[in-house]
């Protein structure tokens, strides 16, 4: 099975002419159509200290769940103050990630409740206390909507919470919100992925240029950047695994029938299947445990040794190849080759027993068929049901024509493509469409029947156990078939991107397949979060400050703790537009104290700066660099340099040709002065042709 039939299996060969670029090429994201609601929660965001977030965050940095609740059963934590933190970051950084389309108002209440239960002795489960949002495909009833993503069920709130709602309520999970997803799981568009009309383009957090995939990908941005605990996702083909993946985290896909479906807006309902998205396994083997219809506890069964002589089918060539062309003699330069080294790596430090092994050449070519046919089928389904203004695919696709710039401002190629096929499926096989449900079942067993066979074979013919691949590769294999996968983060490409190794395993060998995914996490620990961790400290007249970020901020927050003999430590928090790019302590004003300059860089908005003073009460007291009076010619792109007195603000100007703005070439220099604690502008210098820095 080749990349591409592979790709063709999950769509994307649908939109390979259409570039993810586009949304951050200069036309920005779509509005929401319903803003995060904090009021809820607010006061008790305004009272929640900057210190308590720190030690939380400390406490989170590479924690499990079970950690987590080793803190709360030691009243170290409450889950109020933990259900805090993550709505203090949500209310910080999703409105740039887009991760979220909704918030649970009850969601502290329901973390107090938690406390009040814990209190009294009773702990429902390992996610007791624990916040976790669910991708909003996932029936929840009022106040909670569940929209898909789409306009259509906007205002839409089921009667009742889907079954796997119910459980995870019964084990104690606080329900923080909505995560996104790729509008009706990736049957809308795919330009972005990750887009839907509610709330947007979801955005990854290594870096806003990257491809976030879809249709989990809220639940995989939202895990990655440190806004939930977990979250659960479904798949159909690829959407827990290639989000996962793509975004920095680990994702499973179970067995089918593992996790009850009902209440989930259906895809393909003969294979859709619910999963948890995850920063660990250990925390994804909760999940599990919360989320199937077993009575296991799979943490208990988490082994570090449990590869240890497991026969392992590595599809080497797939891998290698996997971004073009082969290169022998020269795949040891590509970086295909890299990425197979850190899988080799992990295995022969697990101690399993690996060997290269080939796929069969056939394709389950009538894949993106079944799934157009069950867009129709299942999906519209439901939104007759639901009571939204549509009996056909047709309908659909009209509806959103009416108001496309606010229900399908990403547009509806897939929907149009869908129609298109309804329409050719029905004729081929002579059946009218009103037979096409007895059609596309018999479609769906026997593609599935097709897909277990495929990996039946590869199984016992190769005498494996467990077959390894390369981020959603084999989606249409595995999803298709009902077979469990598992992804695990490799770390980040040469281009600071996230991949993953996805195991496959054996049908209903879900317990083993997590404890196998154990093993390789821990003998390679690869995972890295979003941004690069910093810590520095400058000494400069008698005081220290201290600043740190510990890595999973995106590099645009830091904390500040500045000290001395004279004054009491003072703590300070800040979020950034852009990376730090260095840190400076001076005393301009020659009063005997330095002042301390944050520079950080934003490459599309130039340079800034925060600035911090000391006076009688506090050691971190701001000082606010003056905004330009005439702003006609500025547009940014600032650059700062100090001088032993002085502050140095040097920017471009800019065509007055409202139609046609560009630099000119020439810069100018603003000079300030630091007096009684303000920034006074000193001098302004006629602009230049050069730069001065």
């Amino acid at each position: 099975m080749n990349r591409l039939g592979r790709i063709y299996g999950i769509l994307f060969v649908l939109m390979l002419s259409l570039s993810w670029s586009r949304l951050f090429a200069g036309e920005g994201n779509t509005p929401r159509l319903r803003t995060l609601d904090f009021s809820p929660f607010q006061k008790s965001l305004d009272n929640f200290s900057n210190r308590r977030s720190t030690e939380i965050e400390d406490l989170l940095l590479d924690a499990t769940i079970l950690d987590l609740q080793a803190a709360l059963q030691a009243g170290k934590l409450t889950s109020e103050e933990l259900t805090l933190y993550f709505l203090a970051r949500i209310q910080s950084f999703d409105e740039s990630l887009r991760s979220y389309i909704e918030l649970n108002p009850n969601a502290l209440s329901e973390a107090k409740t938690a406390d009040i239960l814990r209190a009294k002795g009773i702990v429902h489960s390992q996610l007791h206390g624990i916040p976790i949002n669910l991708k909003d495909n996932i029936n929840t009833k009022s106040p909670l909507h569940t929209t898909g993503g789409a306009e259509i069920l906007l205002n839409h709130s089921p009667e009742a919470d889907a079954k796997l709602v119910i459980k995870l309520r019964e084990a104690g999970a606080v329900i923080l919100g909505k995560a996104s997803l790729s509008e009706f799981a990736g049957a809308l568009t795919m330009d972005p992925t990750g887009a839907n009309a509610v709330s947007g383009a979801g955005v990854n957090p290594y870096n806003p240029e990257l491809e976030v995939s879809g249709s989990s990908s809220g639940s995989a941005i939202s895990t990655t950047a440190y806004l939930t605990s977990a979250s659960v996702g479904t798949e159909t083909s690829g959407s827990l695994i290639s989000p996962a993946s793509q975004n920095g985290c680990v994702s499973m896909k179970p067995s089918l029938g593992m996790v009850n479906g009902a209440g989930v807006i259906p895809l393909i309902r003969f294979q859709d299947s619910a999963g948890p998205i995850t920063r660990n396994v250990t925390d994804a083997a909760i999940m599990l445990a919360a989320l199937d219809d077993k009575d296991v506890d799979y943490t208990s069964r988490l082994n570090k040794n449990s590869l240890e002589g497991v026969s392992v089918g590595v599809l080497r060539d797939e891998i290698l190849w996997s971004s073009g062309p082969a290169l022998f003699p020269l795949e040891f330069l590509s970086e295909q080759h890299a990425i197979m080294q850190r899988i080799d790596r992990g295995l022969n430090k697990t101690h399993a027993n690996s060997q290269a092994i080939q796929l069969p050449a056939d394709e389950l070519t009538s894949l993106s068929r079944l799934i157009f046919i069950g867009l129709a089928q299942d999906t519209i389904g439901y939104l007759i049901n639901a009571g939204a203004p549509v009996t056909s695919l047709t309908d659909l696709k009209n509806y959103n024509e009416q108001q496309p710039a606010i229900r399908v401002p990403f547009g509806q190629l897939l929907v149009h493509y869908g129609c298109s096929l309804t329409g050719e499926f029905a004729n081929r096989v002579s059946f009218s469409e009103d037979n096409l449900s007895n059609e596309y079942q018999e479609l769906a067993l026997l593609l599935r029947k097709q897909a277990a066979e495929t990996l039946d074979k590869i199984f016992a013919d190769n005498q494996i156990d467990l077959i390894v691949s390369l981020g959603n590769d084999q989606s249409a294999l595995y999803a298709t078939a009902g077979y469990p996968a598992i992804n695990i983060p490799l770390g980040l490409d040469r281009d600071g991107s996230p991949i993953g190794v996805t195991l496959i395993g054996k049908q209903g060998e879900d317990g083993k397949l997590l404890s196998r995914a154990f093993a390789f996490e821990q003998a390679t620990k690869y995972r890295i979060n979003p941004g690069k961790p910093l810590k520095q400290i400058i000494k400069s007249h008698g005081i220290v400050f201290r600043i740190t970020s510990p890595g999973i901020h995106f590099g645009n927050s830091y904390t500040l703790t500045a000290s001395s003999a004279h004054h009491p430590n003072t703590v300070v928090r800040e979020n950034l537009t852009g990376l730090i790019s260095r840190i400076e302590a001076r005393d301009l004003d020659q009063d005997g104290l330095p002042e301390l300059f944050v520079f950080s860089e934003d490459k599309t908005a130039g340079e800034s700066m925060l600035v911090y003073s000391s006076d009688n009460q506090t050691l971190l007291k701001k000082i606010e660099i003056p905004k330009l009076t005439d702003r006609a010619e500025h547009h940014g792109k600032d650059h700062y340099s100090l001088t032993d007195t002085c502050l140095i603000r040097t920017f471009p100007l800019y065509s007055e040709d409202a139609d046609d703005q560009h630099s000119t070439g020439i810069f100018r220099r603003i000079t300030y002065r630091l007096n009684a604690m303000k920034f006074e502008q000193k001098d302004t210098t006629q602009p230049s042709g050069f730069d001065s820095r």
